[in-house]
């Protein structure tokens, strides 16, 4: 069923992956620790970016196998909370929503209608769901689920990462907005940025010591934005 749900996920959209290069006091400069983005989070991507397609095409399988990933990896909820910077634009041009599998799970079988195979399939991804509901969470990217204003930012303050551990920050907007996502070491050297015109924004960085860096989420759009951040 992985495999086949593999396929499936890579047969209805291709992932873009961002490697960027780094040269700052706190981070291992060597090439080769620069590697692609990580199986988890690259799971991750695709499975937001089924949900998108899902939505906005009407597409139950997309939404029953982007719910089938996020059922597959465990995730903890980050500690460190986002800080508002208040100056932005309040207004907002989409309903509050999030993707996770329960709720992606619920939409996909509503837009299934009585076709007989997808609701098949929503059986078997409901199981998962359900499934890891209950085993709780041991590992995996920890997530903050979240909000900028428009043509605003919110800042993570202390976040701590291990020293020679291969480090990776993900942000993606629920609404279609422009984000933009800047990584920073304890003293504000900038370490790592994304701000490719994207909804969502990829950073990594190994650092040289344990330690706590600051991540800066921008909204470069004029309406609000929730959004989903993970790290490894």
């Amino acid at each position: 069923m992985k495999k086949l749900m593999v396929i499936f996920a890579s047969a209805l959209i291709a992932t873009s992956v961002f490697a960027q290069a780094a040269n700052q006091p706190e981070i291992e400069a060597k090439e080769e620790l620069k590697t692609p983005v990580s199986e988890e989070m690259a799971s991750i991507q695709t499975a937001f970016q089924l949900a998108d397609y899902g939505y906005k095409n009407g597409s139950a399988s997309s939404l029953l196998c982007a719910a089938e990933i996020l059922a597959q990896i465990p995730t903890q909820e980050m500690t460190t909370k986002a800080s508002q910077d208040e100056s932005g634009y309040k207004e907002s041009a989409s309903e509050k929503k999030q993707y996770t599998a329960e709720q992606l799970l619920e939409d996909g079988k509503k837009l299934a209608g009585k076709d007989k195979t997808l609701l098949a399939y929503a059986k078997t991804v409901e199981k998962l769901v359900k499934s890891s509901a209950t085993r709780g969470a041991f590992g995996g990217p920890k997530y903050d689920y979240s909000y900028v204003y428009g043509n605003s930012k919110v800042s993570y303050y202390n976040v701590g990462f291990v020293a020679g551990r291969y480090a990776e920050v993900d942000v993606y907007s629920l609404d279609g907005c422009d984000l933009d996502l800047y990584i920073y070491d304890s003293n504000w050297n900038l370490i790592d940025k994304d701000t490719s015109y994207s909804t969502s924004a990829w950073c990594s960085f190994v650092p040289r010591w344990d330690g706590n860096f600051h991540i800066v989420v921008k909204n470069n759009s004029r309406y609000m934005s929730y959004f989903e951040l993970y790290t490894n």
